[in-house]
């Protein structure tokens, strides 16, 4: 089905086993153009560093990004997605950047259209977090991760908001959940000074360090906070249970030399050189998971106006790529993409996640990656529709900068029109 799928995705056809990688899912949220309260400048900054720290350690974003200035059914859309695509994932996480209150000792996370007038307005203008949470639970993910740098002072003050307090409410982590707050719980967080908020700077810096197990990374947050802020803000965590350890960016193993036995020392012309001891190994994320990563990215892209997409596709391609099985310039590529979405200016596509198999050559630093996916496609000027299920399978090869597709092919396996 040539651009019926209009993905940009990866194959690499030297390896023959295939492998399936952790699934790790992100909503990343950030408010800072509140309508109806004073601003905050460090929220989207902060958002976006979270975003981008966590798709290089191989999750993937809800909406490809941060999610920027959410109003009220914004964020419940945001929500209602992370909650769908959480199924069949091994790791959820939910970032919030933004103004956070607690009232009747439960925490709430304000959109940007929030504006109450009286307490009983939080229900349908705000966001409970345990909204959040009860998606989680749903899920059947092996850990859930909840990051609110929420806890700044309550814009609402004087509002008739008698049952509010100070900070956000400490919850109660469920089973497989680790809590983190950006200060403990009844107390205001600072939205700092620089560009980004004192937690968000030491939690981006943490999560890229080799090594450090989920508690170790919140931990080394903290100390960072505390010493940053002189002690005036400490941030907090609280914990369920967790089976097995986590570890952002990789555990580092370095090899440890066996005892050597000794023995007379040969004469000096015989000594042989001496090899260096063998240097730390480091492990990332996976090239299976930065794959995936970037299928989903693919998909989210292939949705939006033409001339976003075009863009992005422009970075993405290599300068030849296999296209349906002829080697083809990626100019010649990009056209029969621009005539595709002519035709089909409205495109969605949802990835049948339990399909997608991968298969890396670590040598060559690419991948080959398949599955299948619904799409659903129109044309309001022409009345057009056609809407089904097809199959990809893609090449990537990554580099300092991202991945680039070499290679493309796909077809329709059932359609609707």
């Amino acid at each position: 089905m040539r651009s019926s799928v209009v993905l940009s995705i990866f194959l690499l056809v030297l390896s023959t086993v295939a492998c399936r990688a952790d699934k790790r899912i992100a909503l990343v949220v950030g408010n800072s153009s509140y309508q109806s309260v004073s601003p905050l400048a460090n929220p989207k900054n902060d958002a976006a560093l979270i975003a981008e720290t966590l798709r290089k350690v191989g999750f993937i974003l809800i909406g490809g990004r941060a999610q920027i200035d959410l109003d009220k059914p914004a964020f419940d859309r945001a929500i209602q997605t992370f909650g769908n695509e959480l199924m069949g994932a091994d790791v959820s996480l939910f970032y919030y950047a933004g103004h956070g209150v607690q009232v009747r000792n439960v925490n709430y996370l304000v959109p940007t259209s929030a504006n109450p007038v009286k307490e009983a307005d939080v229900d349908f203008q705000m966001v409970d977090v345990n909204l959040v949470l009860r998606q989680m639970e749903g899920s059947g993910t092996k850990l859930n991760l909840v990051i609110l740098d929420a806890c700044r002072n309550n814009p609402f003050g004087g509002r008739g908001l008698r049952g509010s307090e100070s900070g956000l409410a400490q919850l109660r982590a469920p089973e497989g959940t680790l809590l983190s707050y950006a200060t403990q719980p009844g107390n205001v967080a600072l939205d700092g000074t620089g560009r980004n908020s004192p937690y968000t700077s030491a939690l981006a810096e943490a999560i890229q360090k080799p090594g450090l197990d989920i508690f170790q990374t919140f931990n080394q947050v903290g100390l960072q906070v505390k010493r940053a802020t002189g002690g005036s803000q400490q941030p907090w965590v609280s914990s369920s249970p967790i089976d097995g350890a986590f570890y952002f960016s990789g555990q580092t193993a370095t090899s440890t030399p066996a005892p050597i036995e000794p023995r007379p020392a040969p004469p000096l012309a015989a000594v042989a050189p001496v090899p260096p001891p063998p240097r730390p190994v480091t492990a990332g994320p996976s090239l299976e998971q930065r794959a995936i990563a970037f299928v989903v990215e693919d998909m989210q892209q292939s949705q939006r106006s033409a001339a976003d997409f075009m863009g992005y596709a422009r970075r993405s391609l290599d300068e030849r790529i296999d296209y349906y099985g002829k080697s083809t310039s990626r100019d010649d590529v990009l056209k029969d993409k621009e005539r595709y979405i002519k035709n089909w200016p409205n495109r969605s596509y949802r990835l049948q996640m339990d399909t997608i198999r991968t298969s890396c050559d670590q040598t060559r630093s690419a991948c080959q990656i398949s599955g299948t996916l619904d799409y659903n496609h129109s044309n309001p000027a022409t009345a057009k529709k056609s809407a089904g299920t097809a199959s990809f399978e893609y090449g990537i090869r990554f580099g300092p900068d991202g991945g680039r597709i070499f290679y493309e092919q796909g077809k329709t396996l059932s359609a609707q029109r």
